[in-house]
């Protein structure tokens, strides 16, 4: 089976089986992303999936039955109708038949699309851990950054998840309020997570990559950029606020400056130190987050 563009997924699930379902972004106009770039949103067939499953079996054999945990491929998997999910997460126990957990990308706007009947038939299938792109807690914040929903909508819809037991874990963003709005940005985030409760939050630092709007904006002036320091105080500050005891905060992307992780209730204290300890040290002069080469 071919397929078009990079694999992405998060880095906590380096280990998890990939499976190819769906290739591109139904928005793909975030001003900070340029992963999907040239890669129209396509939805891939059972047959195709199917074929990628059957080589995976007469590869590996007797391995895939001690699978217990899948990532399905591609920004959008949860775009697709919950009856076209279900068709294919069947399809995918036929090969792996100790399947538990089915994980992936799904957008405020794809979840908003699928009712309660919807969202509970999923869970029943195994579909858990949904990976959100909250990004911030600010409106106004969100709308610059063209994600397609607002914080509000995003609160809505994960508070459905919960309601029928789809833990998701969070994606933020640091430095997205751009230079001055850091603390308040914090404040709003820390604010929404703790409201919708999610399983783990996962932190990246935003920085612009060649061909990104963001990265047009910063060179026009349009958007100022926040200082390295002040991206770690609003980490700061967020991390502060949180009262999530049994949450996984996970802030060791390439893009963070300083690597910090664990659970909530038994870390928060030695994180804050290292945050601490690092914003009175930061050396701003050697970190640039403008015009990078690469893909977020």
């Amino acid at each position: 089976m071919k397929y078009n563009g990079a694999i992405y997924r998060p880095p906590v699930e380096a280990d998890t089986f990939l499976i190819p379902v769906t290739e591109g972004c139904t928005h793909n106009s975030c001003s900070f992303c340029n992963m999907y770039q040239g890669v129209p949103f396509r939805m891939l067939s059972l047959a195709e999936i199917e074929e990628f499953l059957w080589e995976v079996r007469r590869s590996y054999g007797g391995y895939c039955d001690g699978i217990r945990m899948a990532y399905l491929v591609g920004a959008d998997p949860f775009a697709l109708s919950a009856k076209r999910l279900l068709e294919r997460i069947d399809l995918i126990r036929r090969y792996l038949p100790n399947l538990e957990v089915i994980t992936m990308y799904a957008r405020t706007d794809n979840i908003a699309a699928k009712s309660a009947e919807d969202l509970r038939a999923l869970k029943e299938a195994g579909v858990d851990d949904l990976y959100i792109g909250v990004e911030c807690g600010l409106n106004d914040v969100l709308e610059n950054l063209n994600k397609g929903y607002s914080a509000d909508e995003t609160r809505e819809q994960c508070l459905r998840l919960n309601a029928v037991g789809i833990q998701h874990c969070d994606l933020l963003m640091l430095g997205t309020a751009g230079k001055g709005r850091g603390l308040e940005c914090a404040r709003a985030s820390a604010a929404l997570e703790n409201e919708i409760g999610p399983h783990m939050i996962l932190i990246n630092t935003m920085s612009a990559f060649v061909g990104t709007r963001l990265d047009e904006d910063i060179r026009t002036g349009a958007f100022i950029p926040a200082t390295e320091k002040e991206n770690l105080e609003e980490e700061r500050a967020f991390l502060e606020g949180l009262e999530l005891p049994d949450c996984y905060f996970w802030a060791v992307h390439p893009l963070d400056s300083v690597k910090i992780e664990g659970t909530l209730r038994e870390n928060k204290q030695r994180m804050l130190d290292k945050l601490a300890w690092s914003i009175e040290h930061v050396r701003e002069d050697t970190i640039s987050r403008t015009s990078r080469t690469g893909t977020l």
